[in-house]
């Protein structure tokens, strides 16, 4: 009787050829880890190992598209990023036959606190019952004080940076704001926003807040790389390996531009025309 692919026998033997794979990429993935001494090769591995063993589906793309898959992890390497869902600092989605690589809030957090000029980022979620007001103008301001017990549902996001040398700046953002964009992403009816149960925290809609202030804020490579690639994941794309260069596909096309994430940074101007443009012409790149 043929093997079904949900067996515990199948998933053992994706898990085997998994590890073998992931294994003969040690020495690339401990290479771009040098800049990051809090992460190890070996603890970084166990960790993709675990990730990957513990998802069905993830199992299915070592079999259908491998390449997407060690595409993600090596980004995750470059950045310095845990793969392991329980961290939250990077995510490894099954998309169909793929795998995509999207950002977490704590990963992001983590990137721009390698600016210097950064002192503090973080950001909240408000509820009906809050006692929330802000303002702009000459002399901006915020204020959140929370409720106790229900709280109702979300109204606003807001994100608060502080600066070495210079003033705190912060963004805010309301339900509509937070739904016109999560109708643009590819997975947003789908996925966790305003979801309470599945995420309760409010990490999506704290990272999609946290994203729009950092457009404001002076970008080292691999923050400006790190957005690329999540707005590129939002807008449908996937990632797969050209060599030693992690390459940009568009789903369902035989096109692809290539992008070589460990050696070259953003020009400027291209940083700032993906950001600006979002998911809308991170698609047309690929047209």
């Amino acid at each position: 009787m043929p093997i079904s692919k949900t067996t515990p026998t199948k998933a053992k033997n994706s898990t085997a050829i998994f590890k073998t794979q992931l294994y003969a990429y040690k020495d690339r993935v401990e290479s771009l880890l040098q800049n990051n001494p809090n992460i190890n090769v070996d603890r970084f591995l166990a960790m993709a190992l675990n990730a990957v063993k513990r998802d069905s589906k993830l199992l299915s793309v070592v079999e259908k598209n491998p390449a997407s898959l060690f595409a993600s992890l090596l980004l995750c390497a470059e950045y310095g990023l845990s793969p392991s869902p329980e961290v939250g600092e990077a995510w490894l989605i099954p998309y169909g036959n793929a795998c995509q690589f999207q950002l977490g809030y704590q990963g992001l957090i983590k990137i721009a606190y390698r600016n210097p000029e950064i002192k503090s980022i973080s950001a909240e979620v408000v509820y009906e019952m809050d006692e929330f007001d802000w303002g702009l103008g000459l002399k901006p301001f915020l204020t959140h004080k929370p409720a106790t017990g229900v709280r109702g549902a979300v109204t606003y996001v807001y994100c608060i940076a502080t600066f070495s040398n210079s003033e705190p700046m912060f963004k805010v953002m309301s339900e509509l704001e937070l739904k016109d964009i999560q109708r643009m992403s590819k997975a947003g009816n789908k996925g966790i926003w305003f979801n309470k149960e599945k995420d309760p925290q409010g990490w999506m809609l704290k990272k999609t807040c946290l994203k729009q202030l950092l457009k404001l804020v002076p970008k080292e490579f691999q923050l400006g790389s790190g957005l690329h690639y999540d707005n590129h994941a939002e807008g449908g794309g996937m990632l797969s390996l050209d060599g030693n260069e992690v390459i940009e596909v568009k789903k369902s096309s035989s096109n692809f531009r290539k992008v070589n994430a460990f050696r070259q940074a953003l020009d400027e101007s291209e940083e700032n025309e993906v950001e600006e443009a979002e998911v809308t012409e991170v698609k047309d790149l690929f047209d």
